[in-house]
């Protein structure tokens, strides 16, 4: 069930507020909290039942898991019981890494020991269950939080509401369990009012414009470029580009606003995911304005345990490039995401060398060499094929000549005015965060941009296609 189809919007959300809310006007807390965990795991079945029995497994193992690696007693306190809680976290997460490797990339990693060795495997498809990547960073938070003894992480309702809450399942935000414990144990305020669900309905609806007005008109334009099997010229290069680095920014912006915007129906605040990252001056920027849950995490739970910043100027980079590596790998199981992350993290660590020699560029040029950055590796993104991803790098260099109709065209100049116009948004206007802590001294303003934006999604939503995101 997407949320930007006439099933979510139209039946299972109304459903879902008008139980909570009555729920909730009658101080039913226990109900309440019982309601969205079924509503949450329905919204999951929704795609493919049987993706339960594995979502559950995960549910169980962790909580009782959990129980085995909370803190000692300071009078039950020894090194050797100390050690023993360490391997036993050490071993939770392995568990869930291994989980997640075995379907996310068992074939993948078969395959390409298989082409090494020359030798030919056939191995049967795995259907990648729906948010394995996602569900999997939540219990590791998860397990971080029984193993430092924070509160709340022995509570087994609100672990269950912090793991299926249906607005961050299926494609994040990648919260913390300190983050959302506080909020489901914090009386009156989680619950639906009017107050909470205007500020969620129009935080939806932003993220819904954004995804089926915005996202989907630029991913009409890329994807036939990128499956071209032909030469590309400079503007095929350049517009199949473009096209994508809106898409996949409008997408999962959107997805995210969605995602915000439903937890704040309800009395959740999510952190924020996006903070205009490309209107960043380097590539260290843009990792901490773009998908903002997914750098804290792998900072907090990969680059800082690998040693961080914290033996030497050589280890900072090389464990920078290692994280982004596998922060690409995370993505998918494919040779290009992992080159989309190893050239994000070599990115980022010439930007921390050129730091440290104290030399300023002006913030134009800054801006125009790391934009162009990101438009080079969000190639290798969304190329099917490694050979298709040079293909269009090399037409984006001129290798190919600067022709305008090389291939069989789904670009026209209507589409450039798009791109046009879509850059301008994303580059020079204020993001949806920033427009809403604006006052809006007049409310049927406010009322009428809503209603404007949910208006002309809802016409569109008649066949709509998952978010990018999805596929992770």
């Amino acid at each position: 069930m997407l949320f930007n189809s006439y099933q979510f919007t139209f039946a299972f959300l109304p459903i879902f507020l008008i139980v909570f809310g009555t729920l909730s006007s009658r101080g039913y807390g226990r109900a309440m909290a019982a309601w969205l965990i079924l509503s949450s795991l329905f919204f999951y079945a929704w795609w493919n039942w049987h993706y339960l029995f594995l979502f559950g497994f995960s549910i169980g193992f962790n909580y009782l898991w959990s129980r085995l690696i909370v803190p000692i007693a300071p009078e039950a306190a020894s090194p050797a019981a100390e050690r023993r809680r360490r391997i036993l976290f050490g071993i939770g997460i392995a568990t869930n890494v291994a989980l997640l490797g075995y379907f996310k990339y068992r074939n993948f990693l078969a395959g390409s020991f298989a082409s090494l060795v020359g030798a030919k495997w056939d191995l049967p498809a795995l259907v990648l269950p729906l948010a394995i990547s996602f569900f999997t960073f939540e219990q590791i938070t998860f397990l971080s939080s029984a193993f430092n003894g924070e509160p709340g992480s022995s509570d087994f309702v609100s672990y269950l509401l912090f793991i299926t809450f249906f607005p961050h399942l299926i494609a994040g935000p990648i919260v913390r369990y300190k983050q959302i414990y506080p909020q489901f144990n914090r009386g009156t305020k989680f619950a639906l009012t009017a107050e909470n669900l205007q500020a969620g309905l129009m935080i939806f609806a932003v993220g819904l414009f954004k995804k089926v007005m915005l996202a989907d008109t630029f991913r009409d334009m890329a994807d036939p470029l990128f499956g071209e099997a032909r030469l590309f010229a400079f503007w095929d290069g350049w517009g199949a580009a473009l096209a994508f680095v809106l898409q996949v920014y409008f997408d999962f912006s959107g997805y995210s606003d969605m995602a915000i915007g439903l937890a704040k129906m309800i009395g959740v605040t999510f952190p924020e995911n996006f903070d205009s990252p490309y209107q960043s001056r380097s590539m260290i920027d843009v990792w901490r304005r773009w998908h903002i849950t997914l750098s804290y995490f792998l900072r907090d739970y990969l680059y800082i345990p690998m040693g961080g910043n914290r033996h030497g100027k050589f280890r900072r980079l090389l464990n920078l490039v290692i994280t982004m590596t596998i922060g690409g790998l995370w993505h998918g199981a494919s040779w290009n995401f992992i080159i989309w992350g190893f050239a994000n993290g070599l990115l980022i660590a010439v930007n921390h060398i050129w730091a440290d020699t104290k030399r300023v560029i002006p913030d134009k040029l800054a801006w125009a060499m790391t934009f162009v950055c990101i438009c080079i590796t969000w190639v290798f993104f969304r190329a099917p094929t490694f050979s298709q991803a040079m293909r269009i790098l090399k037409a984006m260099a001129g290798l190919d000549g600067f022709a305008y109709a090389s291939v069989p065209r789904s670009m026209d100049l209507r589409d450039f005015r798009l791109i046009a116009i879509g850059l301008f948004i994303v580059l020079f206007c204020p993001n949806r965060q920033t427009l809403m802590a604006r006052e809006w001294r007049n409310g049927w303003l406010y009322a009428g941009a809503f209603a404007l934006m949910a208006g002309v999604s809802f016409l569109s939503m008649s066949n709509p296609p998952a978010f990018v995101y999805f596929q992770f």
